[in-house]
């Protein structure tokens, strides 16, 4: 049963280059430079598939290096989830909220 993970950015506005993973959870990521800069990336969009229940997982975005970067000042990364998103949806509409 593999277990790797399966990275997606070819949508729009996808910005992710490569993932290598380096450890069996871990992973670093290169993300494409924004439009317009010097080589600097502020930002990501990319899915990722095929993680596992219970199972903690690290990116290292190892491109990110703008001196005056918000994360620099405490952002933290937005994550994203379809199941989550769908598990919510179907406890509210149970519920009768939805």
């Amino acid at each position: 049963d593999d277990d790797t993970l399966v990275f997606e950015s070819r949508f729009e506005s996808g910005n992710l280059r490569r993932a290598i993973q380096i450890y069996p959870d871990e992973y670093d990521l290169i993300l494409r430079p924004d439009i317009n800069t010097r080589g600097h990336t502020q930002w990501y969009y990319f899915g990722v598939s095929n993680m596992r229940k219970g199972r903690r997982y690290k990116f290292n975005v190892i491109n990110m290096m703008k001196p005056d970067s918000v994360y620099n000042q405490g952002l933290k990364p937005l994550l994203y989830s379809n199941k989550e998103t769908r598990r919510r949806q179907h406890a509210a509409a149970e519920a009768g909220d939805g």
